[in-house]
């Protein structure tokens, strides 16, 4: 990753969701470094669809009950400030 991307990443990761849980984004963050065995700082604010089906399944399986949200909820997934807040809105740990 260069110093550009990097300050990108960086810059990204303090524009999270209103009233955000900073516990709540290191955990999805750090699911999300799963994907691809990235470290948490190197995830992009930005979520792809095949990094959205992954995160959905890890979720399950943290919580044990299936990640029951409508397609409007999937629809607005596509930041990790933006997954906090569906998460924190289906209660899901101490997201939100």
């Amino acid at each position: 990753m260069g110093n550009r991307e990097a300050r990108e990443v960086g810059e990204a990761r303090e524009v999270g969701g209103v009233g955000e849980a900073p516990e709540a984004r290191d955990e999805v963050l750090a699911m999300l470094a799963t994907y691809g065995e990235r470290r948490p700082e190197e995830v992009p604010e930005s979520v792809d669809s095949l990094e959205l089906a992954w995160l959905i399944h890890q979720i399950e399986q943290r919580y044990g009950r299936p990640f029951d949200a409508d397609d409007e909820a999937l629809a607005r997934m596509t930041t990790v400030g933006a997954v906090v807040d569906v998460l924190g809105e289906l209660g899901f740990g101490g997201a939100g």
